[in-house]
């Protein structure tokens, strides 16, 4: 028996066997460096797709930002333009007999959770002022929308004597004091629509600065944002 296992050991080429063993460890090796490196690029990949995903929305982020800003600016320069013309043409009345209406108010905005997480990891304080924008926006436009029906509902069945684009109205003793306190509420009204779009839309154009910057920095971008100084209209 012995006999016979040493035979077959001294049978065996060791060279042979050496190489073979050394071949397939190359080749085990080599097939381990390349799928590391298979995982590395793919890594790499899903990263970048990454950062692209947080670069899209944060992109929507300011894109809503704009219009936010842009919408608040537009309704602070409507009611300011009303005072210009009244104080212009010598109106002396109250506020709600110049301050017409805008007849097509713009959308609303709202920030999904998903921007306002990518705000949070961008600046916590940013997201903190930025975060309730969209509801200070939308509730403005309310008001407006408000304003807009409760003096459309008052003037409706007012006649009127015309003078160019002037018009003037008479009122009984009786009807002045059944809408008196319409006409107040409309004039409380416009106070609140001045006050909100003067402190908003300033706010707005800050925040909107500070996201663009926040951006830049985190996402290597060059965004630049102009403001344009506004055009009065008479």
């Amino acid at each position: 028996m012995w006999e016979i296992l040493i035979a077959a050991y001294n049978s065996i080429s060791w060279n042979a066997t050496a190489g073979i063993v050394f071949g397939a460890s190359i080749s085990a090796l080599v097939s381990y460096l390349l799928q590391r490196n298979q995982f590395r690029e793919v890594r790499r990949q899903r990263d970048a797709d990454r950062i692209e995903e947080r670069k899209a929305v944060a992109l929507n982020v300011l894109t809503k930002m704009m219009r936010i800003a842009s919408t608040l600016e537009i309704l602070q320069l409507s009611i300011e333009g009303a005072f210009r013309r009244a104080e212009r043409d010598g109106l002396k009345g109250p506020p709600w007999t110049f301050v017409i209406p805008i007849a097509n108010l713009p959308g609303k905005v709202h920030f999904e959770p998903n921007e306002l997480t990518e705000v949070m990891r961008l600046d916590f304080q940013l997201f903190n002022d930025l975060g309730p924008f969209d509801d200070v926006h939308n509730v403005l436009l309310d008001t407006f929308a408000m304003y807009r029906t409760d003096r459309n509902a008052l003037t409706e069945n007012m006649s009127a004597e015309m003078k160019g684009n002037l018009g003037t109205t008479s009122f009984t003793a009786e009807e002045m004091k059944r809408l008196a306190p319409k006409m107040a509420a409309l004039d409380t009204l416009v106070v609140g629509m001045i006050e909100r779009t003067t402190k908003d839309s300033a706010e707005a154009w800050q925040i909107l600065t500070r996201l663009q910057v926040a951006l830049n920095k985190q996402f290597n971008l060059k965004l630049q944002l102009e403001r344009k100084e506004p055009v009065h209209q008479t």
